[in-house]
């Protein structure tokens, strides 16, 4: 595909997602993560419609900072200055791709900022990328979650969800 093709592809996929709730500049940010890691656009819209239905929220595991609401830059570091006294043993998901485990999220500050949609959506995309290419496409979706029952389940509504994205985006 042509530089100028690729680009009216990317802004068509942009427009797309803002009519499923995905606003322009996090879907901008979606499709360049996307085509610099190798993960389908597809999949990469699923997987942040999924986690955080595209929002910059904490998560809602049993944990500090449960369901804390929209992370910011000052609650991000009032929650990771908590993280790090637990010895990294209490974590929450963070942002829109829900960056949970400890050393995804200091990946993230250290390219800007876990709290920032650039650095969190890249980060997600690097681990996402990363579980597919060591276990292949369903297996590392579900890696990208943990292991286990649930894990399984997550990796099959995500796929289903990608098919879904796939349609929309012709």
């Amino acid at each position: 595909m042509s530089t100028a093709a690729q680009r009216r592809a990317d802004a068509r996929y942009v427009k797309v997602a803002a009519k499923h709730g995905c606003r322009p500049a996090l879907g901008r940010i979606i499709v360049r993560h996307a085509r610099a890691k190798g993960v389908p656009i597809s999949l990469a819209f699923a997987l942040f419609e999924h986690e955080s239905g595209f929002r910059k929220v904490f998560g809602h595991d049993p944990t500090i900072y449960v369901g804390a609401g929209t992370v910011t830059r000052a609650k991000y570091l009032a929650y990771r200055a908590r993280r790090r006294a637990s010895g990294n043993r209490l974590m929450q998901g963070v942002g829109e791709g829900q960056l949970t485990w400890w050393e995804t999220q200091d990946l993230a500050d250290a390219r800007g900022g876990c709290w920032k949609a650039d650095a969190n959506v890249g980060v997600s995309l690097l681990t996402l990328a990363a579980r597919i290419r060591e276990h292949g496409y369903a297996k590392g979706i579900e890696r990208y979650n943990g292991s286990g029952p649930a894990a399984v389940a997550y990796s099959q509504r995500l796929r289903a969800r990608a098919k879904v994205w796939h349609a929309r985006l012709g």
